[in-house]
């Protein structure tokens, strides 16, 4: 391990998040920081507190809450004793009813906070307002089945535990850590092995900001990183100790991770080393990193490589078709062809998926601009390259769906793209990653992540900064054939013009013509037989149409010029 500077210069230079804790304070073994989930505060999902906030911070005393009958202590019904649980922290099972109607009742009775014991193994899972979270005013949290048993036997054996829910800085003489939004992550967790496969091709920069979240000066400590490979450390960086003033921040970089070829899984882990920590659960973040046939900017399945999902999301308030989409630009991205895209789609209850439509599209972003902070940045100069309906056949209110494209897509060196699944379905969500956040990197490298569209009006992302969970599949572009003589062709001439364009169609069937602008938004659809037809966009305005050719079970697509 080699010890490097500390890059001093980006010293508060970044805003630093608080840190939301779910602690148990009174002594004993229990005694420690806990992995949690809490139901963050959003228009039409919860009213809960923000917890992000010092005051709405709340300390108190765990009691079991009793609903009675054979859902004792899931909180689907009224509390039987709500005295016992006024003025405490309310501790109750998941299970067979909403989240925030369980915390509605203890709210009900009384109940200054809620924690959930998950009924399943695994990490917390994140928690839907559904229709009761407006309703709910009162932090609510989620920990671990393991960790909830244990604080459920202490409990009915008569001990006494005490909980800390929500933003600690300060409460801690000596603490430091990172957050999510606080550290630097390579570009995309998952990378086509293509684009890193010569020496040169790919480097990853590595730092944290650190943050001293105590309330004392903290003397010494540093920012560790290590990336191992099947157990095997393949980079192992320290920077030299430091010191930090209580509420301050300082940007840690360490050396650039470069390798000759990147190619398999790895994992990436950063650690705050610093003497006397009395809350070490924010001093460490792990992330997986994954090389093969995927881009991905969330965290895909090592066995399917299918992006990992943690919630869905739509906008609050639906403006018309709703674009989510992730960025993507590399300097050898010709090496590869995308062939279909992933993504996690859901609705609520009862509804179910199957029949809905959803859209892949892919733009090329010409905005002219090198950072966010440029004034040409900007959604103006979209075009469409890309558009292709697909019908869902999966059953069920969820699923991972693979959506591939009739021809593969080749690519162009340094260009931008915005790769993007629509729907015009306001029930519809699309899956994101809450534990990654690209915060850090937006504010280094100026490069926006996942933006999303609604009814036409572009935006950075949603609030909060969650990942879109967007998988893209890949294929050596060298691979790429030329298409079977029995699917349908399409040219066009001339090619700019002034609107009116001659087709010549080699189909065996009649086909469909569906011309959209760059928005995405039809503005022609005609039917077609084999030989010549005539596709007039004159009185359109000048600029970039696609037009798509549907038929003979195959899909073609132009782009139209008009001047």
């Amino acid at each position: 391990m080699k010890a490097i500077a500390l890059f001093a210069s980006l010293l508060l230079a970044i805003p630093f998040r608080a840190q939301v804790a779910c602690d148990i304070l009174s002594a004993g073994p229990l005694q420690g920081s806990y992995a949690h989930t809490w139901a963050e505060p959003a228009a039409g999902s919860w009213d809960t507190p923000n917890m992000l906030y010092a005051a709405n911070r709340v300390i108190g005393d765990l009691v079991r809450a009793h609903s009675g009958g054979a859902d004792d202590s899931l909180a689907c019904s009224p509390l039987i004793d709500p005295t016992a649980v006024a003025g405490k922290v309310a501790l109750l099972y998941r299970g067979t009813c909403d989240y925030a109607l369980k915390a509605k009742h203890c709210q009900e009775a009384g109940a200054i906070a809620v924690v959930i014991v998950n009924n399943v193994q695994g990490p917390p899972v994140e928690m839907g307002g559904g229709p009761y979270g407006p309703q709910v005013t009162i932090p609510v949290f989620q920990i671990t089945l393991g960790d909830g048993d244990a604080w459920m036997e202490a409990i009915e054996s008569g001990a006494t535990l005490s909980v800390l829910l929500g933003n600690k800085d300060g409460y801690y003489a000596v603490d430091a850590g990172v957050r999510k939004q606080g550290v630097l992550l390579p570009n995309s967790l998952a990378l086509p092995a293509l684009l890193a496969s010569q020496p040169g091709d790919h480097a990853v920069g590595l730092g944290a900001m650190v943050h001293n979240f105590g309330s004392e000066d903290i003397a010494w400590l540093a920012l560790h990183a290590v990336i191992e490979q099947d157990g095997e450390s393949v980079y192992d960086e320290a920077t030299l100790p430091f010191a930090l003033a209580p509420g301050d921040s300082v940007l840690a970089q360490l050396p650039d991770w470069t390798q000759p070829a990147f190619s398999g899984n790895y994992q990436l882990t950063y650690n705050v080393v610093a003497l006397n920590d009395q809350h070490v659960l924010d001093n460490q973040y792990t992330v997986p990193l994954h090389y093969a046939d995927r881009y991905a900017l969330a965290p895909v399945e090592q066995g399917s490589g299918a992006p990992v999902s943690t919630v869905g999301m739509q906008p609050a308030q639906s403006a018309g078709a709703y674009e989510s989409c992730i960025h993507f630009r590399d300097a050898h991205a010709s090496r590869i062809a995308v062939t279909g895209m992933e993504r996690q789609v859901s609705v609520n209850e009862p509804l179910t998926i199957a029949g809905d439509g959803v859209i892949t599209r892919v733009y090329e972003w010409q905005d002219a601009f090198v950072t966010m902070d440029d004034p040409g940045f900007g959604f103006s100069q979209l075009s469409l390259v890309h558009d292709e309906e697909h019908v869902i056949t999966a059953s069920g209110n969820s699923a991972m769906v693979h959506l591939p494209f009739t021809e593969p897509l080749l690519l162009q060196d340094d260009a931008r793209y915005l790769f993007c699944t629509v729907t015009s379905n306001p029930t519809v969500f699309f899956g994101y990653h809450e534990h990654v956040h690209y915060g850090l990197n937006e504010t280094v490298y100026g490069q926006p992540t996942s933006p999303i569209s609604n009814g036409g009006n572009w935006f950075i992302g949603f609030t909060g900064g969650p990942v879109a969970s967007l998988g893209l599949r890949t294929a050596d572009a060298s691979s790429i054939g030329i298409e079977e003589a029995a699917s349908p062709r399409l040219s066009v001439y001339p090619n700019p013009s002034a609107g009116v364009f001659h087709l010549a169609i080699e189909s065996s069937e009649p086909v469909q013509l569906i011309a959209r602008d760059a928005l995405g938004r039809e503005v022609l659809r005609q039917r077609a037989t084999a030989g010549r037809a005539v596709v007039d966009l004159s009185g359109r305005p000048a600029g970039v149409y696609m037009l798509s050719m549907q038929g003979s079970g195959a899909t073609r697509s132009l782009r139209l010029v008009v001047e």
